[in-house]
């Protein structure tokens, strides 16, 4: 609105302002000449002037609205002027408004808004938009940059999880294809793989197995002793070292890697349940990311469960090995002494042979006796011509005498006992011990019986005698020998039972190592039938030992794998020959039918004529987080 208008309007106002009170006068005017046209007046305007003196106050009244009009005018005049200028701000502020949005819209952040930002809810409110959306384009940028982080990471362990899989047991060709791999992912210049070598219980050092530069395989010997450098620091706190200011001799003096001097060096310890297997060193010509620290590590902790895998494989196989061997050692051993026990058996059969004999020997000795007749007191009555050879006495000699003179004084109690028996009619049979007439010791096999008369009285004892001095020599010869053969016998079993034992031992402690190996194991007899079932087996398979034990192999394996994976075919057939020391891929069913792939390792051990087969089998599935 020009200012022409502001001026109609003052205009317009002004006149209207006029004529309402003009109109006003007009109307008061002709109500007088009404009102003296009533009273017969003559009507002229001073007369209504005169008879109505305030008419006198309405006739300024035309001006006076005028004049109210155009003052009414003035104030709406600049009522409007602030509006339009109000609406003119508004329009510059929607433009502007607009403007900031629009280059929002675009992602322009950087331009301004020049408004009244003291009260302007809009503009504050915009700006913190602004603020909003350049935080949410950082925040964007860094989701995004942080999901390629995560897929890089993620990308490279399931990369590199395929290199564990295909794992051997060469640790060297391990090390190398891992800091091959390495090299190549990260895009870094040098990388060496320390192995902890512990075989000596008072030494423990590093060995260089593997060591890349510049894109080809570098080999030097290297050894680094425990606690020693940057690699045994690393190694002792268990915790990961990164040097961004590197000395120029560092890869000379410590590394060994190559000449060039890089920017910076990762050192990350290899480790498991605290338990460290090596150091891996990184050295690259840029800075290692946060994220890249991060991938390194989580590649560091597989390797370690890789390389614990395969040294309790290697020790598992040597271990196995040395129980067959020892095994064999002891059936041999176990065959010997078998051998050993049945020739003493023998030994012993024969002098029980030879023990017989003697008896019938001694039993025909008896029908030629040594007879004589003497009383109850032991006076002798009368003697054969064999008693009287065998005591070396003349007839007159012994006449008269009593038995008593052919025993020596240690044995005269012992026949006065008998005597006594033989009172109280009691018959003697037994071997005792005589004395010639030269004083010589012999031996008689004796029977003494009374002779009883009708009336029931003793009237004296018949002896029948047999010369059995050889024999008791032969006798005392024998128990010597069989005495000796006893304790032959006797230490030949102690010597059995021990070694039984030992084997029992050993049997027991190979299982118990067995059992507590991490890989799942396995044996079977050469007919298939599950002998053995360690925990990591119940663990892979989700059966307890007691359901498979004395089970067919088979149940541990689909129909169709059994029927058509080569290596289990061949494991579960009584036909096939096995698949012995390839380490083989091949799905297993569990406990819940579904089928999981492993890897297999099969040992074969014989016994004599028996067989066993024991497989070693490791989860394909590699824990990457």
């Amino acid at each position: 609105m020009g200012k022409e208008n502001i001026k109609n309007i003052r205009s317009r106002f002004t006149l209207r302002g006029f004529v309402f009170g003009l109109a006003v006068y007009t109307v008061v005017l002709l109500g007088g000449f009404g009102l003296l046209q009533d009273a017969d007046a003559k009507l002229t305007v001073i007369n209504v002037y005169r008879v109505f003196p305030m008419l006198w106050f309405i006739t300024p009244v035309p001006f006076l609205s005028g004049l109210i009009g155009y003052f009414i005018a003035v104030n709406f005049s600049k009522i409007i002027k602030k509006q339009r200028k109000h609406l003119k701000y508004e329009a510059n502020r929607s433009d502007e408004v607009l403007q900031f949005v629009d280059n929002l819209r675009k992602d322009n952040f950087d331009s301004a808004l020049n408004l009244n930002l003291k009260n302007d809810v809009l503009a504050n409110s915009l700006l913190r938009l602004r603020d909003y959306l350049i935080q949410s384009k950082k925040d964007v940028e860094q989701r995004r940059i942080e999901e390629e982080q995560r897929n890089w990471v993620t990308r490279g362990l399931a990369q590199f999880g395929e290199i564990l899989r295909k794992e051997s047991d060469n640790l060297e060709d391990l090390s190398y294809n891992i800091i091959r791999y390495l090299v190549d992912y990260m895009k870094i210049n040098q990388s060496g793989f320390y192995l902890l070598n512990s075989l000596s219980k008072t030494e423990k050092f590093f060995e260089l197995t593997a060591c890349v530069a510049y894109d080809r395989k570098k080999f030097a010997d290297k050894r680094i002793n425990w606690e020693e450098g940057l690699i045994g620091r690393c190694a002792l706190e268990k915790e990961t070292i990164y040097l961004t200011d590197v000395p120029d001799n560092y890869l000379n003096i410590t590394s060994g890697l190559g000449e060039a001097n890089p920017r910076s060096i990762l050192i990350v310890p290899l480790k498991t349940n605290e338990e460290v297997y090596g150091v891996l060193e990184l050295a690259s010509f840029k800075e290692f990311d946060d994220y890249e620290i991060e991938f390194v590590e989580k590649t560091a902790e597989s390797i370690a469960l890789t390389i614990q895998s395969v040294q309790n494989t290697i020790r598992t196989t040597k271990l196995l090995k040395e129980t067959q061997n020892q095994a064999e050692r002891m059936s041999q051993q176990e065959e010997e002494l078998r051998q050993n026990i049945e020739e003493m058996q023998a030994t012993q059969e024969e002098s029980e042979r030879r023990e017989i004999e003697m008896k019938g020997i001694l039993e025909a000795i008896d029908h030629a006796a040594i007879s004589s007749e003497f009383e109850v007191d032991g006076t002798l009555i009368n003697v054969n011509q064999n008693f009287l050879r065998t005591f070396r006495y003349n007839p007159e000699e012994i006449e008269g005498q009593n038995i008593k003179i052919f025993f020596f004084k240690d044995d005269v109690a012992e026949m006065d006992q008998i005597l006594t028996d033989l009172r109280n009619g009691h018959n003697f049979k037994g071997r005792v011990r005589r004395r010639t007439k030269m004083g010589d010791e012999i031996y008689l096999l004796t029977t003494y019986t009374p002779v009883i008369d009708h009336e029931g009285e003793i009237i004296k004892i018949l002896s029948l005698e047999n010369d059995i001095t050889e024999q008791v020599a032969m006798e005392e010869e024998l128990k010597r020998s069989k005495d000796e053969l006893g304790i032959m016998l006797e230490e030949a079993k102690k010597e059995v039972t021990e070694q039984f034992k030992e084997i029992e031992a050993v049997k027991i402690r190979n299982e118990k190592t067995l059992e507590g190996a991490l890989d799942a194991i396995i044996t079977t007899n050469k007919d298939g039938i599950l002998e053995f079932f360690n925990l990591a087996a119940e663990k892979l398979w989700g059966f307890d030992r007691s359901e498979v034990l004395g089970k067919h192999v088979s149940m541990l394996f689909s129909e169709e794998t059994a029927k058509n994976d080569e290596f289990i075919s061949a494991f579960v057939s009584n036909e096939k020959e096995k698949i012995i020391g390839e380490r083989r891929e091949a799905p297993i069913k569990n406990k819940v039918g579904s089928e999981e792939p492993v890897l297999f390792l099969l040992s074969e051990a014989k016994v004599g004529e028996d067989h066993s087969y024991t497989a070693f089998i490791q989860n394909v599935e590699v824990e990457l987080f």
